[in-house]
């Protein structure tokens, strides 16, 4: 067995044996004492369903059937997905007043609570969304830049704000990770069942025999890739949307995409992140800003109690990957962001002692709650599970002391001082 494949296993055995462990109440058995207190919340959502972007489906032509239509326009959040949102904002308005960062009834003070959005149409209504659910009829003020503008919080290697190299970036990505065929190698059974949604197998496609490449863009502010990451990642991504948007089941991949084969090619979306944002070169950069306004915001005393991040998928698994954390969501592939998930930071106070601690967990619907829009609350929640950062774990504990994090977070992004704060 090859050290890959060996790696991916023990990863995902890992992955569901946290899933397993995790509390299925909202509060049970929190990895800290009872007399901890939450002081502050950092949470980055991914928005919520949309409908598929403009070239999403790397496997268009392949499909023998037509593509089922969607009744919003490319990349804007549906209704569905809308809703889908608003029921998290309603679950951690539950969760967060029971823990005294809100309050249980009326609005919340002025200031107690920062929302930060993307600026494309799916972020921003996310957003919103959010805040209907946490705080109605409240008005909370969703902050963005201009529409469509880019963001340097979000698209720092876009809006140029730190400094990248195409020829660079491929040679360290290839290194880290052995090229995209090697990391394809250990999910040719997934590509098969992408095969056989597709019913393309008859007319003699073979997606995993497709030649692989990395090679830096014409303008040198990317990547190219081909091969089977480029054809079965965007598809992929298709075909969970589909079903976490509620379709009729005969249309989700043409009545072959069940729910079990979704989750199994859930993870070749994934493995389009484990190249553009999860090799360290890729991670420093795209989570560069994120990593100085977090540590920013954890290390003031006053300020919004909440703080709500929402943007997009890669921008969470760069952040995590900095964090050498993983997650594995019912229903989803390992490490792939489900829609409206969040990687949150609850920064802890000891009243004791008065030291502060940082708990990191990730927060998302299952694929079912999403499909069926089933109202969550503290008895019937989302799944929470706790994330272990054991660079910095203090012993027996899913903790870490705040200092410990954010060194961790700062030498994680800076190791050779290549990128500016």
């Amino acid at each position: 067995m090859s050290s890959l494949r060996m790696h991916y296993l023990l990863a995902g055995l890992l992955a569901t044996c946290a899933l397993a462990t995790a509390a299925k109440a909202d509060g049970a058995n929190p990895p800290y004492p009872d007399t901890w207190r939450v002081e502050k919340v950092i949470m980055l959502f991914r928005h919520g369903v949309r409908a598929p972007l403009v070239g999403e489906i790397g496997a268009m032509e392949l499909a023998r059937q037509p593509w089922p239509k969607w009744s919003t326009p490319a990349s804007v959040l549906t209704p569905h997905g809308r809703e889908g949102m608003r029921l998290l904002g309603i679950y951690d308005r539950e969760r967060y007043s029971a823990l005294g960062l809100l309050p249980n009834t009326g609005c919340p003070t002025d200031g107690s609570v920062s929302i930060w959005t993307n600026t494309e149409q799916r972020t921003i209504a996310s957003g919103q969304a959010l805040a209907e659910g946490l705080a109605p009829n409240c008005h909370l003020v969703v902050g963005h830049q201009p529409l469509g503008s880019e963001d340097p919080l979000f698209h720092p290697i876009e809006a140029h704000a730190v400094p990248f190299d195409a020829k660079e970036a491929v040679r360290e990505v290839i290194a880290q990770t052995g090229g995209p065929a090697k990391l394809t190698a250990p999910y040719r059974d997934a590509i098969r069942s992408m095969e056989s949604i597709l019913d393309c197998r008859a007319a003699g496609c073979d997606i995993a025999a497709t030649p692989s490449s990395l090679t830096p863009s014409g303008d040198d502010r990317g990547m190219n890739l081909k091969g089977s990451i480029a054809i079965t990642s965007g598809t992929a991504q298709v075909f969970l949307l589909q079903y976490a948007e509620g379709m009729p089941l005969d249309q989700v991949g043409w009545g072959r995409a069940t729910r079990e084969r979704i989750a199994e090619i859930s993870r070749l979306h994934a493995l389009l992140f484990d190249v553009y944002a999860r090799p360290d070169y890729m991670a420093r950069r795209i989570a560069g800003p994120m990593e100085k306004h977090v540590l920013a915001m954890l290390a003031r005393t006053d300020g919004p109690r909440l703080n709500l991040m929402v943007a997009s998928d890669n921008n969470i698994a760069a952040l995590t990957s900095l964090l050498g954390v993983h997650f594995h969501i019912d229903g989803y592939g390992y490490d792939d962001p489900p829609p409206g998930g969040a990687f949150g930071l609850e920064v802890l106070r000891d009243p004791t002692t008065g030291e502060r601690y940082v708990r990191s967990f990730y927060q998302a619907q299952t694929l079912e709650q999403l499909r069926q829009l089933t109202p969550l609350s503290r008895t019937h929640p989302p799944v929470i599970q706790g994330l272990v950062i054991d660079a910095c774990k203090m012993q027996g504990s899913e903790v870490c002391r705040l200092s410990d994090f954010e060194a961790l977070l700062h030498r994680r992004t800076h190791p050779d001082a290549d990128v500016p704060l």
